[in-house]
């Protein structure tokens, strides 16, 4: 697949999906993204760069890579824990223990013009989640930061625009860990819990 890549790119001096898609007798871009887990990772195996920034669609790819790998972690977290989750193959919306829901966001890290980091939650209003997730990434946005457990009632402002520190009242619901909201979620037996 490489070699018909770099030949194309010989020919043509340059590459795209459109490109790809045109040329006789070669795979098509799609069956480049999949093998090789995007078309800019395919066209960096050939010595090509592109014009225009793309870096951003890289980046938003992983962030949805990591969007579904965080929500199943959560799902795997709160099942060994003896707790039971239904998700919502349309919406992502969690349904845990029947008794409350819960909403996975992911904000990106963005630097200010002043240096600073900043990052934006935006709520799934439609969904109204009992409590959303927040997750700031880093600032590569290769991994989280940390995470906000955010109930709806606290929540009017939307999006909420964060900073590095935020103040007692949005600070409070920030975690190092998720390891908070999965003892939330944690199943204890009759016996297990202590009279008053």
């Amino acid at each position: 697949m490489l070699e018909r890549l770099t030949r194309l790119f010989q020919r043509h001096g340059y590459i795209s999906g459109l490109v790809i898609d045109e040329a006789d007798g070669m795979p098509s871009s799609g069956a480049y993204a999949h093998r090789f887990g995007s078309l800019l990772r395919a066209y960096s195996l050939v010595g090509f760069t592109p014009d225009r920034d793309y870096r951003y669609i890289e980046a938003n790819r992983l962030l949805r890579q990591f969007h579904g790998d965080e929500i199943e972690r959560v799902i795997h977290e709160i099942t060994l824990l003896g707790g039971a989750v239904i998700r919502n193959p349309a919406t992502d919306l969690l349904t845990i223990n029947g008794e409350f829901t819960a909403s996975v966001v992911v904000a990106r890290c963005r630097e200010a013009s002043s240096g600073g980091l900043r990052w934006k939650i935006r709520f799934d209003t439609g969904l109204a989640p009992d409590i959303t997730i927040a997750i700031r990434m880093n600032r590569t946005n290769t991994d989280a930061l940390d995470y906000y457990l955010l109930p709806q009632f606290e929540m009017r402002s939307k999006p909420l625009g964060l900073a590095e520190e935020n103040g007692l009242m949005l600070d409070a619901f920030r975690f190092e860990t998720l390891n908070f909201f999965f003892d939330m979620a944690r199943r204890v037996s009759v016996s297990e819990v202590t009279p008053w």
